[in-house]
């Protein structure tokens, strides 16, 4: 009995000095999350920021009961597959995977929940087999309103008949945008002219060919694409050409205007999704976004020598007045 007695009392002892160390229960549940983001971007990193936002305000705390594991490819397609072998080999709760690219990656090898955000075409891209979801992979998707997109175009710029398109035909986000501007283009107006580039260093040359053939230019909802918006930019301004883009972050960084997914409310979402998937929720539909934010930039409208009509700039969610 004495026996028993001094056991009890060490296990007692050693309890004790583990909570004193810190070593509690809270501790123990404390989550890993991995995040994977394909490249840096004002409307990807918004996703990440609210994410992280929504996960805290729902008692998932940084530093406290929930670390991150970021890792970011830069926009380097060759970096993907090492960023996913290298988060699949970690013990982890749950992985966030920020864009097309990186999803495909993540979904090839991780070993755990993932949770997709910012991904125009899921099921076309072959991250889930359907928009219902999977047992461990759910997420957010941000396909663009191309209809509503390709009438804002009309309302700026009345007088635009022939419409370029750059677009990357390697990019699953690109072909599901194709064929929606294909399928509302012509009743609106436009006569379209395209250019397929295969890397970012390809854009402006592209965008030289198009210049002088066309009334306005458009980049599609690719990485590719959206990676080289400068070399776009630069021949819009020589040629005072308006440039116009589908989403919030590429606006600030100097096109003209587009209807955008929300993409902070986007992240709110993705963080909702990584909340359920953290409490065991399998099976979970896919979250799609409906882009209906204005944005314009009146800087660019200027160096491309248009004229906003008042009434999009009364509906704009937010006019930017610089190029970033």
């Amino acid at each position: 009995m004495k026996s028993v007695a001094k056991l009890g009392c060490f296990i007692l002892f050693v309890s004790m000095l583990f909570g004193i160390c810190g070593c509690t229960k809270s501790d123990k549940e404390a989550k890993v999350i991995g995040v994977a983001m394909f490249m840096s971007h004002p409307a990807l990193d918004a996703v990440l920021e609210n994410t992280k936002k929504e996960l805290t305000q729902q008692g998932y705390i940084e530093g406290k009961n929930v670390q991150y594991i970021i890792k970011n490819a830069n926009g380097q397609m060759t970096s993907t597959s090492g960023i996913s072998s290298d988060l699949a080999s970690q013990k982890l709760d749950l992985i966030i995977a920020v864009a097309t690219p990186m999803a495909q990656a993540v979904v090839k090898n991780a070993k755990c929940p993932v949770v997709f955000a910012a991904v125009t075409d899921p099921v076309g891209a072959g991250i889930v087999k359907s928009l219902q979801g999977e047992k461990s992979i759910t997420g957010t998707s941000d396909a663009w309103p191309y209809e509503d997109q390709l009438k804002l175009i009309k309302q700026i710029t009345p007088g635009a008949k022939k419409l370029g398109i750059i677009f990357d035909p390697g990019s699953p986000g690109a072909k599901y945008g194709m064929t929606e501007i294909h399928k509302y283009a012509p009743a609106i107006g436009f006569e379209l002219l395209e250019r397929a580039v295969n890397s970012t260093n390809d854009v402006y040359a592209a965008a030289q060919d198009l210049s002088t053939k066309v009334d306005a230019l458009f980049l599609s909802s690719d990485n590719t694409v959206i990676s080289g918006m400068a070399a776009a930019l630069k021949v819009a301004k020589e040629r005072k050409l308006p440039l116009y883009v589908g989403d919030s972050g590429t606006v600030e960084k100097g096109g003209l205007a587009a209807v955008s997914v929300g993409y902070a409310a986007l992240g709110t979402e993705t963080g909702k999704l990584a909340v359920r998937v953290l409490k065991g929720e399998q099976n979970i539909p896919v979250y799609i976004s409906k882009g209906t934010e204005i944005y314009i930039n009146s800087k660019s409208a200027e160096l491309m020598g248009v004229q906003v009509p008042d009434e999009v700039t009364k509906k704009a969610t937010k006019i930017f007045t610089e190029i970033k």
